[in-house]
């Protein structure tokens, strides 16, 4: 009987011991397990942060006539990069492998030129 209640009490205080080590969960902070890999962080709201493109920044061509400006750059869920560029007053989307920034970083550089630009994003007639 004495063996019996010795269990017990040892099996009453090891649970109690158990309980004191989960207060952080009773408190509503649950820990992440210890293999846990850290939570990814979310992509960046303007990709702009990390490509020095942004709004308002003149889109020129390789031969350096003026193509627009930017209006906004835009990250798709895909994670890719869409620059949404004002020519002559209509937004047009471009890919972001359409345009490069200047060494200067003082304006963006497109492959195309503003009328392949304008043509090939003509509404059909």
């Amino acid at each position: 009987m004495k063996a019996m209640m010795l269990c017990a009490t040892i099996l009453a205080l090891s649970g109690g011991s158990a309980a004191l080590a989960q207060t952080p969960a009773a408190k509503g902070a649950a820990a992440p397990p210890a293999n846990a890999a850290p939570a990814p962080t979310p992509p960046a709201a303007d990709a702009s942060a990390t490509t020095g493109f942004r709004a308002g920044l003149p889109v020129k061509d390789s031969a350096g006539m003026a193509v627009g400006t930017i209006a906004r750059v835009i990250k798709t869920p895909d994670g890719a990069t869409t620059y949404s560029v004002s020519v002559d007053g209509r937004n047009v989307n471009l890919p972001g492998s359409a345009l490069t920034l200047s060494p200067s970083g003082a304006e963006a550089i497109s492959t195309m030129s503003k009328a392949q630009i304008t043509a090939s994003t003509a509404p059909p007639t």
